[in-house]
């Protein structure tokens, strides 16, 4: 099944309209976005969210320090690292949340590099403990978090079952093990979806309206028509 997040949650109204339409990740950002809120407001908003959906909180570049403070404000089952954050930060996260918080790290298309790297990283740590340094990445474009689509006409090459490049054996991201991001909206997510094959898919600005102040703000009818497309596709 294909899961949804959307992200950029900044009011109640749209609260309101997540509790009706039930996507199974909802996300806050906490790094500088014309999306982003503090500790105190996303606690405040998730009085009123239904405890179905996980909530995500997205950071880049943050310090440790600034997500714990976060940590101690609000509630996140999921931690999303958009920025530069390398091993040693994760490493150093990961020991200073509780083992139910899950990690999950933005990673652009064209770092092949990267991406084969935390890969092999999580191979070794299975290997050793059980333990991931990521539980779930997010394929995203040149700019992780721009909102902006990218070619998909090479993906199978990254993320087929038996694919092989350097020491990655199966294939650099196996199937079902990472969120698309990227310019998604009720328009093109059957496409990306079928050409990417992902588990989910992570959607902020795509389903979003600008208002009569000028403010973006995301829309009950683009969302609802992105779920209802991603659901029908899961059959």
């Amino acid at each position: 099944m294909i899961e949804i997040k959307i992200c950029g949650i900044t009011n109640k109204k749209e609260i309101e309209y997540l509790n009706m339409l039930k996507p199974e990740y909802i996300g806050f950002v906490f790094a500088e976005s014309k999306r982003q809120v503090t500790g105190e407001k996303a606690n405040e908003l998730c009085l009123d969210l239904n405890n179905d959906m996980k909530k995500v909180g997205v950071f880049r570049n943050n310090s440790i320090d600034e997500i714990l403070d976060i940590l101690g404000k609000v509630s996140l089952d999921v931690l999303q690292l958009q920025g530069d954050e390398d091993e040693e930060f994760i490493c150093l996260l990961r020991k200073s949340i509780d083992k139910s918080i899950k990690v999950w790290k933005a990673i652009s298309i064209k770092d092949i590099q990267g991406i084969k790297k935390y890969i092999a990283i999580n191979k070794q740590l299975a290997n050793n403990d059980g333990d991931n340094l990521i539980d779930k990445f997010l394929i995203d474009g040149d700019n992780p978090g721009s909102g902006k689509t990218f070619s998909l006409e090479n993906i199978s090459e990254y993320f087929c079952e038996n694919y092989k490049l350097g020491h990655v054996d199966d294939c650099i991201l196996k199937k079902h093990n990472f969120f698309l991001a990227g310019g998604i909206t009720d328009e093109n997510v059957i496409e990306r979806i079928a050409k990417a094959n992902p588990s989910g898919i992570d959607v902020s600005s795509g389903v979003e309206i600008i208002d009569e102040n000028g403010i973006r703000t995301k829309s009950f009818e683009k969302m609802k028509s992105l779920i209802e497309n991603v659901r029908n596709s899961n059959g």
